[in-house]
């Protein structure tokens, strides 16, 4: 259950405000969880159970379609995204399910 997951962090992990949502206690200091970390515990994890590693971009692309099947406008996907071009777009999947909801934004 990924809100109990997070309620749990919170939890057990609280810092001021100014910090980022995933920043963790370590025995020598407070860390920020980077795209580097978290990948090296997944593809650990993975690892251990026979899936092959990933470089991560599956997260960008299934985050992208995520994002507008929850009905997120595309314009504030590619913000949140930092794209400067519309290469976001080659991400969609599902399209069949993402065209009837954005087609009356167009």
């Amino acid at each position: 259950d990924l809100i109990r997951a997070l309620e749990l962090h919170l939890s057990l992990n609280t810092f001021d405000d100014h910090l980022p949502l995933f920043c963790y206690i370590s025995p020598s200091a407070i860390r920020c969880l980077t795209r580097h970390r978290f990948m090296s515990r997944c593809n650990s994890v993975w690892s251990a159970s026979g899936i092959p590693n990933t470089t991560g971009h599956s997260f960008r692309i299934g985050g992208t379609t995520e994002m507008l099947l929850s009905g997120v406008p595309p314009d504030v996907v590619k913000a949140l995204g930092r794209w400067s071009s519309d290469a976001f777009l080659r991400y969609w999947r599902k399209l069949e399910l993402l065209g009837p909801r954005h087609v009356e934004n167009l």
